[in-house]
């Protein structure tokens, strides 16, 4: 059969950093959503992550097709990680002074195990699946880290356009932190095309130079089919949830929300917080225990009956200094809770302040103290915002329409349009 136009087969290798099993953060959700959409609307989607020892070679999650190549090399990389994980216990700091601390983004050198770990997943690709490289149309990486360099490489490589998303506040900026990173920052500014999904990171690429016609705005997208709004009968009293992974300090803002809650708790004395997420609970438990609010603080870890916690929840808290677009964020406001979020690139491109939820600004523990308050005290205004925020989702934000958009930027660099 012959195509002509947009009517021809794309196909695209989409790099990861991590997949399942493997710990995976909200870039590779991400990334993996927008993958099964776009097989549901026909674009061959082909997933590529580094092999581990127990999981390598070709495989399937759900639909996609998915290729972890894996060499001695890898092997010898996990040995070394697990060696140096037994001799040098990582610290886990809670509490950060945004006065002397920078918080908002990543400043500290690429550390050579990455550096390492980059270039042993770089040459597993051209050993062991170049020949699947040479059949796609464009290669897509979705951060603006070491996947992207190994995408630029291997487009260079053979030919191929190369789409890199940035998931973060200031991703291109953070490529500066590789050993040579304004050659680096030349190279992939040259070569690549871009997606920004919020304002400020399209206002970012502006700033660093990237021409307008060489980046798109496409934000993220959560799948709505089949989704039904919590009712009230499902909520459990007046209890607050946060949903990320508690690893990510100082992203996250953990140590805000914490010293917010004892001021909550100090107001309404019967409110409750539900942490959900990866990390060193038994150092947080302490933490909380030293604030005096052991008794009004939970962390339920990893879950997977989110939409669960979703239902029964009263309010959704994200008191994060950076994020790119919150996933969580979006699975609150599509279940209808009503969201308190700071005033921060991502957050910003989803609430409108005082319509579908409240903006608070970053690292201010009164002000989100206080923005809690007010919701837990005016359930009417709380309900209105839910309802508001899920209508926006519902609106702007459905996975469906993220898809269509990226075939479209995907046609475009094809020049099928």
């Amino acid at each position: 059969m012959k195509y002509s136009g947009t009517d021809q087969p794309i196909r695209v290798m989409m790099i990861v950093a991590s997949l399942p099993p493997d710990k995976v953060g909200g870039a590779e959700t991400q990334a993996l959503r927008l993958g099964k959409e776009l097989v549901n609307q026909n674009v061959s989607t082909w997933m590529v992550t580094p092999g581990k020892k127990n999981y390598n070679g070709n495989g399937k999650i759900d639909q996609l097709t998915v290729s972890r190549p894996y060499s001695f090399l890898s092997f010898l990389f996990e040995v070394m990680s697990i060696l140096k994980k037994k001799t040098k216990e990582k610290q886990v700091q809670i509490e950060y002074d945004d006065k002397s601390e920078i918080t908002n983004r990543i400043q500290t050198k690429v550390s050579w195990p990455t550096l390492l770990y980059m270039r042993i997943f770089y040459w597993n690709c051209i050993l062991f699946i170049r020949k699947q490289i040479i059949a796609v149309d464009i290669i897509h990486a979705h951060t603006m880290e070491w996947s992207a360099i190994v995408a630029v490489k291997l487009g260079k490589k053979f030919g191929k356009p190369v789409l890199i998303k940035d998931s973060t506040m200031n991703g291109f900026e953070s490529l500066a932190r590789f050993p040579n990173g304004k050659q680096l920052q030349d190279e992939i500014r040259n070569y690549a095309y871009f997606i920004a999904m919020t304002h400020e990171i399209e206002r970012n690429f502006e700033r660093e130079g990237i021409k307008r016609n060489r980046f798109f705005r496409v934000p993220n997208g959560i799948k709505v089919q089949k989704r039904q709004i919590r009712t009230e009968n499902e909520v459990e009293g007046k209890k607050v949830l946060f949903v990320g992974n508690l690893y990510q300090q100082p992203a996250k803002g953990i140590d805000i929300l914490l010293k917010a809650w004892k001021m909550v708790v100090n107001e309404l004395p019967s409110v409750n917080l539900i942490l959900v997420g990866d990390g060193a609970f038994k150092v947080y438990e302490k933490y909380v225990e030293d604030l005096g609010i052991k008794d009004r603080v939970q962390f339920l870890g990893k879950r997977d009956d989110i939409d669960t916690l979703f239902s029964k929840a009263c309010l959704f808290v994200l008191p994060s200094r950076r994020e790119g677009m919150s996933n969580a964020l979006l699975e609150a406001m599509l279940n209808g809770v009503p969201c308190i979020a700071t005033n921060i690139s991502g957050n910003q491109d989803i609430i409108v302040d005082g319509v579908n939820g409240l903006l608070v600004p970053p690292s201010d523990v009164a002000a989100l103290s206080a923005a809690i308050v007010r919701l837990l005290r005016h359930p009417e205004l709380s309900e209105a915002m839910g309802k508001e925020g899920r209508e926006t989702i519902l609106r702007n934000f459905d996975i469906a329409q993220v898809a269509k958009k990226y075939r479209m930027v995907y046609n475009q660099l094809l020049n099928r349009e």
